[in-house]
């Protein structure tokens, strides 16, 4: 079983406004505990960025550090403009609206499924932890999705 996590990739890792922590972080001390967490060269913490208020934190708990550090975890990124097509598509074609944590997740699947194949040389499965409902993301959603289609929009 391959066990993967995605990030929050904000407006992308190189715009510097992201809560990408893994994928961009270092190693530091945040609420007294040894992670990753997002910080300049002085070691003082960075803000980080996501359209999603729950991934919107610039450190990361030590399991995922440990995951990312021993290799048995994968980590990719998803910017807010793929979550928030990510959301579109899985409400069309499933019914479901997505919270915006789980869209990252939801935006990644076509990437980690064609990276497995690829490796194993078949079709993969994928399991999606659902971390909750999008009813609770509806006054962000309809903001941005009334502002106008995001990037790569189906």
């Amino acid at each position: 079983v391959a066990l993967y996590g995605v990030e929050a990739a904000g407006h992308g890792v190189a715009s510097g406004k992201h809560a990408a922590t893994l994928t961009a972080g270092r190693v530091g001390v945040l609420h007294g505990f040894r992670s990753y967490v997002l910080c300049d060269d002085g070691g003082q913490i960075q803000e980080a960025h996501s359209i999603s208020a729950g991934l919107d934190y610039p450190g990361v708990g030590p399991e995922h550090s440990h995951l990312k550090d021993s290799g048995r975890g994968r980590y990719r990124t998803a910017t807010d403009d793929e979550a928030l097509a990510a959301v579109k598509l899985v409400a069309r074609t499933e019914g479901i609206i997505p919270a915006l944590e789980t869209a990252h997740a939801f935006a990644a699947l076509g990437g980690i499924a064609r990276e497995l194949a690829a490796e194993r040389g078949r079709p993969v499965t994928l399991v999606v932890a659902s971390s909750g409902r999008g009813d609770k993301d509806l006054a962000t959603l309809l903001t941005h999705l009334d502002a106008g289609e995001p990037a790569g929009a189906p």
